[in-house]
């Protein structure tokens, strides 16, 4: 009996410090997030391989490595469920029951990550058509339910109370409400975008469309759905994102912005090609569809930084491209002179020599359009000279304003660190806070101790230096201290006699329960010495 207590004291803290690492939604240091993306990104490629291995052509010469990857992805899963189900005792869904474990076994949870795994290993044992095991393995996208159940159960405790637009807004909006469910949707339209932009490069290849036009249809039905879905959601919400304006004016405002235009072209081809497909040949929405890439830039703040700059530096700029306009036409009709006898064909016009004088500035040169009369190959050269440092202005203004915003905004992030950490209790729980909202504006670990030593000297400076505390411990170790503090302490009370109201300190010391009999006797006597006036 005493060898089971001390092994259960053993392993109890190791299953305890791996749930918090690994499992634990509490501990923001531990592995949690990851493993969520993670396991919610091989879900998604899960699907796409599925896809692939519907088509003979290519599932057959390549059957050893998507069978190589189905182990890849089964071995994942089975070492989720097996670590689920040895750590089931430390999670308070299940710590709980009297079998933790078979509680999460026969939980909705438990089933699913056991039916992810099951047909790989029913295929092993028993003989069944591999496409009957294609379509059972579609249960693993069953998985992503339990990422977005762990994520709804902390966004339901965050937006309790709240109204429904609020709620809205915090699932597709960056805010203190969202929690894991806002960066589980953020991370699942990502992914749609990025299929959606794939499908349709690859839908460009005869070879390939011929084997999956079927499924490339369905792709861009899925992905008109699911953004149409989330432009519907982002115009309902977006009042919120400013309460003092009307929900009608917020609404328009948002369709106008760039963010809202992109939305609707992701959308707007699919429904055209819809309802006109019939009488117009509207091939080229297939392309405009490509626009549906740019949607990225709304979960990137590089995209936001540049766009910044841009509009910091478009006075010079401006200033910039004004002069290489102007070089550039003024080029091309010394070009156009030079040339046009030479070269008619070529050098025809002037708007087919601004061709010519583009590409030489820009030092492309296709070769396709070049000078044959010595006077209009020196205008060449001199273009191309010009070019290289023309060129480099716009490149280098946008690098020196591309870096001065950084900075900028690095040293605003670690203003705001500094304000909120002088409210933070770094002896708690409020260091790690610090540390992962630090990690959040991609700041490094050396820069965070670097803030929080910072802080720390702050501190120590703004304390005054306890001088009646040392002058206590001086006056108990030196007697001759000790009288000298004695005769300063009688001078300062003569000093305060002499030039404050006596009365009013006098009746104020008379009061019952205010002052002792020593302090009364004390004021008694320097009044008294107190020289007459």
């Amino acid at each position: 009996m005493s060898e089971h207590a001390n092994s259960t004291k053993a392993v109890t803290p190791f299953r305890q410090s791996l749930y918090e690492l690994l499992l634990d939604e509490r501990n923001k240091s531990g592995k949690k997030s990851f493993i969520n993306r993670f396991t919610l990104l091989l879900i998604l490629v899960n699907l796409f391989v599925l896809l692939l291995e519907s088509a003979p052509a290519i599932y057959a010469p390549y059957h050893d490595l998507f069978f190589a990857f189905d182990v890849f992805s089964v071995g994942v899963f089975s070492i989720e469920y097996l670590l689920r189900l040895y750590l089931a005792p430390e999670d308070p869904e299940f710590a709980n029951k009297s079998s933790p474990r078979l509680a999460y076994m026969t939980s909705v949870l438990g089933v699913i990550d056991l039916l992810a795994i099951a047909p790989f290993f029913a295929g092993l044992l028993f003989a069944m058509d591999t496409r009957v095991l294609r379509v059972i393995r579609l249960l693993r996208i069953l998985k992503i339910s339990q990422i977005f159940i762990e994520g709804t159960r902390e966004f339901i405790q965050l937006n309790r109370g709240r109204t429904l637009r609020q709620k809205v807004h915090a699932l597709l909006f960056t805010s203190d409400y969202g929690g894991r469910l806002n960066q589980a949707i953020e991370f699942f339209l990502i992914f749609w975008i990025v299929i959606s932009v794939l499908s349709i490069v690859l839908e460009s290849v005869e070879g390939i469309n011929a084997h999956f036009s079927h499924h490339f249809a369905v792709l861009d039905v899925a992905s008109f759905v699911v953004f149409f879905i989330e432009y519907s959601l982002r115009i309902y919400a977006y009042p919120e994102e400013n309460l003092k304006q009307s929900s009608f004016m917020s609404r328009f405002n948002f369709m106008r912005s760039p963010s809202g235009l992109l939305d609707l072209m992701a959308i707007l081809p699919f429904m055209l090609e819809l309802v006109l497909g019939g009488t117009l040949d509207l091939r080229f929405l297939r392309i405009v569809r490509m626009l549906r890439l740019l949607k990225l830039g709304r979960y990137s703040s590089a995209s936001d930084t540049m766009f910044s700059v841009i509009k910091k530096e478009m006075p010079v700029l401006t200033a910039g491209m004004f002069m290489i306009v102007i070089l550039v036409f003024m080029m091309a009709a010394f070009g156009y002179l030079l040339e046009r006898d030479a070269q008619p064909d070529k050098f025809e016009n002037i708007p087919q020599s601004i061709y010519w004088a583009v590409i030489t500035l820009a030092s492309v040169g296709y070769g396709d359009i070049s000078p044959v009369t010595p006077g209009g190959r020196l205008i060449t050269v001199l273009l191309a000279l010009v070019g290289i440092g023309i060129f480099a202005i716009p490149a280098a203004i946008l690098a020196s304003g591309f870096t001065d915003q950084m900075r900028s905004r690095r040293d605003q992030i670690r203003h705001d660190l500094l304000v909120m950490a002088r409210d933070i209790d770094f002896d708690g729980e409020g260091h790690q806070e610090f540390v992962d909202y630090a990690k959040s504006h991609h700041l490094s670990m050396p820069e965070i101790n670097q803030i929080i030593q910072q802080i720390n000297d702050e501190a120590e400076q703004s304390e005054p230096p306890n001088t009646d505390l040392q002058s206590l411990v001086l006056a108990a170790d030196n007697p001759q201290f000790a009288l000298a503090q004695y005769r300063t302490l009688v001078a300062h009370l003569s000093q305060l006699a002499a030039i404050a109201d006596t009365e009013y300190i006098s009746r104020q010391l008379q009061v019952s329960g205010q002052s002792t009999e020593l302090e009364r006797s004390v004021w008694e006597r320097v009044e008294k010495s107190r020289p007459e006036s």
